[in-house]
């Protein structure tokens, strides 16, 4: 049986609807509708609600119910839009929209107090009362139907009286229920219904277990893809494997210089960590999706998708950065360079988990890592790009460069790296650079961007930003 908490109270889920996303069964089931469904495909923020896993940060974390398959939240506890008034008083975030005359239709409403109120806690947390417009826009950011109303929302946000309001955490989240949940989180749950099969362990060991009898379970992350592709393109989850219960796999460690994400990991955990230890890797993850989107989706996830323009491949290419493979009895290493096959192959076999990826942190390097999009926010890349470069003086003495969305496959440059190692970096021939840089790959053509286009598009960056280093 699925466990969870919503709004403070126990939810005992039977089986039978364990095929559905969270937003259906919020809805549906409990009736509670004040959490909107609009584009089922996490981009417009109107199914916003707030998260708590026990196993994580055990703080509230905004985001998308509508690709949000039920059994993963086994073990968190859920907020909903229900859950934000107190007593009959508003919470500062609905107040605030309300006097700010901050609604349009009023349908995405929902989803914009619950990121507001997401931003609450947080200020909240660190004892903080004021709201910068840089916060509010940030924190929106996954929240659209704005274009007309986007200055009330950001005046509701920085008029928020925060210093009055008791925490959600405090008020709902209480010793007993996070000892509850605890509990939940220490077994495992095998769900088979007409329908699905899921097995959540709390081991690698029975999860690898699970997958050499199942060798065709999915394994998933967060299926901020996955619950894409259910809703959109009909995909059935009928058999997966859902890591979310091991609580190794949330570890990110630094160890003396290596850093290693764990397969849970997620992206905005990540950036908060390079905020620390690479500010130009947290600069470009900055716009990286949206803030419930980035609560969600983890590193090794977007790894695994295989994705030719995925934001961090191209990053963590530049870095020669590694994977740590597990299997029943094994495990093994693959430079992130080889494991790129084809289009959405790579090279994980039956049976087979990444438990993380590993890299050095860059000392005394360049790094530049740009990315190319039709909107700067929210939107998927046309082309990206990442730079890795050792200097002696103004000779090169090395240099890493990969490349997304020009192949099907992420890239990395090396006939271009062989170029530029032990030449005078202010001597650069920018045309003999580029024309071998084109000469790598053979650009893809979608609807983001044609194959002469990206051409284009990678020798203006790759010109620019090389010669931004002259």
């Amino acid at each position: 049986m699925i466990q969870f908490y919503l709004n403070g109270k126990l939810c005992e889920v039977d089986h039978f609807y364990s095929d559905l996303m969270l937003s259906d069964y919020i809805r549906k089931e409990l009736c509670l509708t004040g959490t909107k469904v609009v584009c089922a495909e996490g981009d417009c923020g109107a199914c916003t609600i707030l998260c708590l896993n026990p196993l994580k940060d055990n703080a509230f974390f905004a985001i998308n119910s509508c690709i949000t398959p039920l059994p993963t939240v086994h073990g968190m506890h859920i907020l909903t839009i229900e859950s934000l008034e107190n007593n009959d008083t508003l919470h500062p975030a609905q107040e605030s929209i309300l006097k700010n005359h901050a609604t349009q239709c009023g349908f995405c409403t929902p989803g914009f107090a619950m990121s507001l109120a997401g931003l609450c806690e947080k200020k909240i947390s660190k004892k903080e009362n004021i709201v910068s417009v840089k916060e509010c826009k940030n924190y929106l950011t996954g929240n659209l139907c704005r274009c007309t109303g986007l200055d009330s929302l950001v005046k509701a946000g920085q008029s928020m009286e925060i210093k009055r309001e008791t925490s959600l955490k405090e008020r709902y989240h209480t010793l007993s229920i996070e000892n509850e949940l605890l509990t939940i989180c220490s077994k495992d749950l095998l769900i088979e219904s007409e329908n699905l099969i899921c097995f959540i362990p709390t081991s690698y060991e029975k999860a690898l277990d699970f997958l050499a009898l199942n060798p065709d379970a999915i394994i998933m992350a967060n299926a901020t893809d996955l619950g894409v592709m259910q809703n959109k393109r009909n995909l059935k989850l009928k058999k997966f494997l859902s890591l979310h219960l091991i609580k190794e796999s949330y570890d990110l460690i630094n160890d003396h210089g290596l850093v290693k994400i764990g397969s849970k990991v997620s992206i905005n955990s990540f950036r908060n960590f390079l905020e620390v230890h690479c500010q130009e890797y947290a600069r470009y993850l900055n716009i990286f999706a949206s803030p419930q989107i980035k609560n969600s989706a983890t590193v090794v996830g977007n790894i695994a998708n295989a994705s030719p323009i995925g934001d961090n491949a191209p990053v963590l290419l530049s870095l020669d950065a590694e994977l740590e493979i597990i299997s029943n009895g094994q495990q093994r290493r693959e430079k992130l360079s080889d494991f790129f096959i084809n289009y959405k192959k790579t090279s994980l076999g039956q049976g087979e988990i990444i438990k993380n990826i590993q890299f050095n942190l860059p000392q005394n390097r360049i790094l530049k890592f740009v990315k190319s999009s039709v909107r700067k926010d929210l939107d998927i890349s046309t082309i990206n790009l990442a730079f890795n470069i050792k200097l002696s003086g103004e000779q090169v003495e090395d240099a890493l460069i990969a490349a997304g969305g020009v192949a099907p496959i992420p890239l990395r440059l090396k006939r271009t790296e062989n170029f530029l190692i032990g030449t005078d970096i202010s001597k650069i021939n920018l045309e003999d650079l580029c024309e071998i840089a084109l000469k790598e790959f053979e650009p893809i053509s979608d609807i983001r961007g044609s194959s002469s286009y990206r051409r284009v598009l990678f020798k203006n960056k790759l010109k620019r930003t090389l010669g931004e280093l002259r």
